[in-house]
């Protein structure tokens, strides 16, 4: 057991070694939360404790389509916000990089779900980041990244028959994030 412990010591520390400093960092991407679209915006933290780690803020405007055939409930509106620790394992290449992220999530669910003014739950995740390659080393960096992981919020809607969980679950999201 000690020397597996050894082992995954080491190959942290040697990719926090690998990792190349990240500035802030700014996005825009598309989501699907447990069948419920949404429009996302974030800022990232320039990494921090040997460019491990980065600092995640997220809002996101999410349309209630996991209730489509429901003509009262039907692309309602909502919010989430994510607040996250994002770690990263070093760059895979010179233009890709995988990370992993998890922190707490807050919901303001629309009034016809539920009495609750604010849900809150945790989300993880695990993303790819592609960068596209720029002729100028002063140009800003793009990326293109993809991410999949999954939601869980502590409530349900409890004024839908059956209080379900309607933003627990699988969440893929996909975007750009410019680096300035």
């Amino acid at each position: 057991m000690k020397k597996i412990a050894m082992c995954i010591a080491a190959a942290i520390c040697a990719l926090s070694i690998q990792a190349k400093e990240t500035p802030l960092s700014l996005a825009f991407g598309l989501a699907d939360s447990a069948d419920n679209l949404g429009i996302n915006l974030e800022i990232t933290s320039p990494s921090f404790a040997r460019d491990f780690l980065v600092l995640r803020i997220e809002s996101q405007l999410d349309l209630l389509s996991a209730y489509r055939n429901d003509p009262d409930l039907s692309w309602e509106q909502f919010s989430t916000h994510r607040l996250g620790v994002a770690g990263t394992g070093g760059w895979n290449s010179d233009t890709a990089r995988l990370y992993g992220e998890f922190g707490a999530l807050a919901v303001l669910p629309p009034e016809k779900l539920t009495d609750d003014a604010a849900q809150f739950g945790i989300y993880g995740l695990f993303g790819f980041e592609f960068f596209i390659d720029s002729d100028s080393a002063s140009a800003p960096m793009l990326s293109y990244y993809l991410e999949a992981g999954t939601n869980s919020i502590f409530d349900e809607a409890e004024r839908i028959p059956g209080s379900p969980d309607y933003y627990s679950g699988f969440t893929v999201k996909t975007g750009l994030r410019w680096y300035p």
